[in-house]
């Protein structure tokens, strides 16, 4: 079972939905239908209630994608790509391949996403007394004035300087313009949202224990949920620190051992599997020009579908696919470059030559090495 659904593209970008998004989606329509707009509009039919729950269900991760995508697109016009947008539990998230080149092009990314939340609880507002002074039904006004309210609550709540909340990027931004080091940015950033995390978790408990049972419980796990992000986001900014000034070569895997695409997984797994410690394999046709790149666990999941006539070839991504680097270039920079794609594995090329591979597990492997070499005293070097 997939975790996220495709839902299609936007401006050249992949939306994605992850199944929590059915969650959030059931509780926006049951509040909606069985709280909001009973208490507000009265004397409706359930039917009513609930298709016009939906409709605002809809319209409300409508308009967290807009969020979203105001960042991605101000991204994109900043040379920093999207790979795609998810929308999730927490509402939504753009994947960003690569960092921003300042300060000041991070704040301006992260900015437009609360400034586009108010700007739509602007437009609701206004729609919500336009519609009443016309004699607009009073369900429809009710739910943009309920759109309003939330849009509003979304770009104010999004303020708070907390990761991956966009106040603490926003204040990520402020201290990595302040130190010229992003590094210290985030490490500062990170220390301030600690505080407005064990804030919501303490709030929480205290919900809790005053009887405001599932109240509590959902404020302590956002504030857990900001806590583990934050230590995250340092975690791979440190880890990016620790690429810098690292090139390709010094990481990648090598000597690389290719194959004929024309081999079947019963001979790969007779005469080569045994040989080789390596996951993944180049593949060459019979001039000896490259044709793709097959991965080990995909060799194994065809012979343990009785595939084993199946050639490699078959399996292969075709080269189109497989990202391309210099053994000179920068792994934080190439990290930068590719983002998600590191994960397709990287074929690195000198003189035309295939000289090494590098994946997420050599990049992994050299940030480990790096760190134990950083802990040491100078004693103990």
């Amino acid at each position: 079972m997939r975790a996220s659904i495709h839902l299609g593209r936007v401006a050249g970008i992949e939306i994605d939905a992850n199944w929590s998004v059915l969650v959030i989606f059931a509780l926006v329509a049951w509040s909606l239908a069985a709280v909001v707009l009973p208490s507000a509009a009265p004397h409706q039919s359930a039917a009513v209630y609930w298709v016009t729950g939906v409709i605002g269900g809809i319209i409300f991760y409508g308009c967290l994608l807009a969020h979203e995508l105001s960042h991605s697109i101000v991204a994109r016009r900043n040379g920093v790509q999207v790979s795609a947008i998810t929308l999730w539990l927490f509402g939504g998230v753009s994947q960003l391949s690569g960092q921003p080149r300042t300060a000041g092009i991070e704040a301006l990314i992260t900015i437009v996403g609360p400034l586009a939340s108010i700007l739509l609880a602007v437009a609701f507002y206004v729609l919500a007394v336009v519609a009443s002074a016309i004699g607009g039904l009073p369900l429809v006004v009710s739910l943009l004035s309920w759109l309003a309210i939330l849009n509003l609550s979304l770009g104010v709540f999004n303020l708070i300087p907390a990761f991956p909340l966009d106040g603490g990027r926003l204040l990520d931004s402020f201290f990595w313009w302040r130190s010229g080091s992003r590094q210290q940015g985030v490490h500062a950033a990170v220390q301030v949202g600690r505080v407005f995390s064990f804030l919501f978790i303490g709030f929480g408990i205290l919900e809790f224990f005053t009887g405001q049972v599932f109240n509590g419980l959902w404020i302590a796990f956002i504030g857990w949920f900001l806590l583990s992000a934050a230590g995250a986001e340092e975690a791979s900014t440190a880890s990016q620190g620790l690429l810098e000034g690292l090139p390709v070569s010094a990481a990648m895997s090598a000597p690389v051992v290719t194959l004929a695409d024309s081999m079947t997984v019963e001979e790969f797994l007779r005469s080569q599997a045994v040989h080789h410690p390596f996951t993944t394999y180049p593949l060459h046709d019979s001039t000896g020009a490259l044709t793709g790149v097959v991965r080990l666990n995909q060799i194994l999941r065809a012979a343990s579908r009785g595939d084993q006539g199946t050639s490699l070839g078959q399996l292969a991504l075709p080269m189109s696919d497989i990202p391309t680097s210099r053994p000179d270039e920068n792994v934080a920079a190439l990290i930068q470059r590719l983002g998600s794609d590191l994960d397709r594995r990287v074929l690195v090329f000198d003189s035309g030559k295939l000289v090494g591979i590098l994946s997420p597990s050599d990049v992994a492997r050299i940030v480990s090495v790096r760190q134990a070499m950083a802990s040491q005293s100078p004693l103990a070097a």
